[in-house]
């Protein structure tokens, strides 16, 4: 079992960079090796594109 198997659009997550940045937002889905969701930045929701190699998820 995945962490994306238990998370559903709407969750609240927090992700970790192979960098080690961090952000938090909400999850939307996971499609061909991307996380899809949305982060705030600086006060405005910004729709996000991840690569899944090397980070990190968390369900806030």
């Amino acid at each position: 079992m995945s962490v994306f198997d238990a998370l559903v659009e709407g969750d609240q997550i927090h992700v970790i960079t192979a960098s080690g940045h961090q952000d938090t937002g909400v999850f939307l889905r996971v499609e061909s090796d991307f996380l899809i969701w949305v982060k705030n930045n600086e006060g405005t929701a910004v729709y996000a594109i991840t690569s899944l190699e090397g980070i990190t998820i968390f369900k806030v």
